[in-house]
């Protein structure tokens, strides 16, 4: 079986979520993989730049989830550390990696997010958001 470590973010900005479509139209967070030598912190604020164009500043770390996928025939173990961000610059705009990346109201995003896990990283950051209310 083949491992593979991913780091991403929840990034919010006036109380809005980051989401971003994927190639099978599912609405997620950004992530990806983390690259020889780079640090989960690292890998998701580049992460979350290169897939959406919007720079961000970690806060906390949320948590962390795994799932198994398939990918071309072969079982893969993900494991995904994400981390709660606020916004620093940019505009959301799709990179080559997905369909479409967007800020949507909390409500909405509650509703977009369709993966188990996803939707425990969205609650856990929803309890860590107070903790920085002047920032978010």
């Amino acid at each position: 079986m083949l491992y593979e470590f991913s780091a991403g973010g929840v990034l919010i900005k006036d109380g809005k979520i980051l989401l971003v479509k994927n190639p099978s139209g599912v609405w997620t967070f950004p992530k990806g993989i983390v690259e020889q030598g780079e640090s989960g912190e690292d890998a998701a604020l580049r992460e979350v730049e290169e897939e959406t164009g919007i720079k961000g500043e970690i806060l906390q770390k949320i948590g962390e989830i795994e799932y198994f996928y398939m990918r071309e025939g072969e079982r893969i173990k993900k494991k995904v550390v994400y981390f709660l961000m606020k916004y620093k610059s940019g505009e959301p705009k799709a990179s080559w990696e997905v369909v479409d990346a967007k800020f949507f109201p909390l409500e909405d995003a509650k509703k977009l997010v369709k993966y188990k896990g996803d939707k425990e990283i969205l609650k856990k950051a929803l309890s860590l958001a107070p903790l920085f209310p002047e920032k978010l």
